[in-house]
């Protein structure tokens, strides 16, 4: 995961700067009408995106790896659990709902190792962003600095609700799952007793419930995006106004204006990063509370204290 962080990083990094060496272009190569310098800094752009292209290939291969290996770790450690001879006491999950949280809720969490890596290249792009703009302008990187706090605590904040429903529509999605598992381990009996519509009746009224919480969610996850969207469109805007005033100013050059706006336009990736993390990882907690749930479970027999003859009779 470190390695896949890394490597994102770099790529963020990297798309960070496509917009900083478009600006040096205009300023040393178009406005002095340098032909032989036009076409070294088109090649160190080539370099760059041959480098950032690179790297996210690679670190993405890493982190879906990370995330498949957690994900099967979770997946032995519940069976490990559930198939403990001394059994799981006290967690009244049906064998649906286990499968459930053993395959569901063990692959929403292993996502979160796949994902973090995506956050911190979220935060090397706009570290690299605000590091250009402070280059540029004291006040543009002082604005990038400064306002990406409030922007991550606001973020954190809009995630709850979605955590909320996201733990709501698992156990519903495992109710359910279980339901079905039981009814169709008792068919036999069912048919026998006459039982069919009440078995049925059970399992539409608990499909139901699954659908409602699964649409809340979905609203959940609906909100919380459009909520992040319109926060950083609002950021975005105040980072290219500041900028024009400052070159209008005459403060900054063309070149730097172009720079300012393309980074200004390069921060919503960073932040559509943090709004697609902010969603997994609240969903993730969602999930890794469950799993807990079962593998903290105490055994339903303890272990005896008696030893067994030897040799043994019989």
């Amino acid at each position: 995961m470190a390695l896949a962080a890394l490597l994102t990083a770099g790529h963020q990094g990297g798309e960070a700067l496509v917009p900083v060496v478009i600006g040096v272009v205009i300023d040393q190569a178009v406005a002095n009408g340098s032909v032989s310098t036009l076409l070294l800094w088109l090649a160190v752009l080539g370099v760059l995106f041959a480098a950032l292209s690179t790297s996210y290939r690679l670190g993405a291969r890493f982190g879906e790896r990370a995330a498949e290996r957690a994900a099967h770790d979770l997946r032995l450690d519940l069976g490990r659990r559930v198939l403990h001879p001394g059994g799981v006491a006290g967690s009244g999950t049906l064998a649906g709902e286990l499968v459930s949280i053993a395959t569901s809720d063990a692959k929403r969490v292993g996502t979160v190792n796949g994902v973090l890596p995506f956050g911190v290249a979220g935060l090397a792009g706009l570290l690299v962003s605000a590091v250009a703009l402070l280059t540029m302008s004291l006040p543009l990187g002082l604005l990038v600095l400064l306002g990406t706090p409030p922007m991550l605590y606001l973020a954190h904040l809009i995630g709850k609700p979605l955590e909320r429903r996201s733990e709501a529509e698992q156990e519903r999605s495992a109710f359910a799952s279980g339901v079905a598992t039981d009814l169709v381990a008792g068919l036999r009996v069912l048919k026998g007793v006459g039982a069919e519509r009440a078995a049925v009746d059970r399992y539409r009224r608990t499909s139901q419930d699954s659908l409602r919480a699964t649409l809340r969610a979905a609203r959940a996850q609906a909100w919380h995006n459009g909520a992040l969207l319109a926060l950083t469109g609002i950021f975005i805007a105040v980072v290219a106004l500041v900028g024009g005033n400052l070159a209008a100013a005459g403060d900054i050059s063309v070149g730097d204006l172009v720079a300012a706006v393309g980074l200004a336009q390069y921060l919503i990736t960073p932040f559509s990063i943090f709004s697609w993390v902010n969603g997994e990882l609240a969903q993730g907690r969602a999930s890794a509370a469950r799993i807990a749930g079962v593998l903290d479970a105490p055994p339903a027999v303890g272990a005896g204290e008696a030893t067994l003859p030897t040799p043994a009779a019989g």
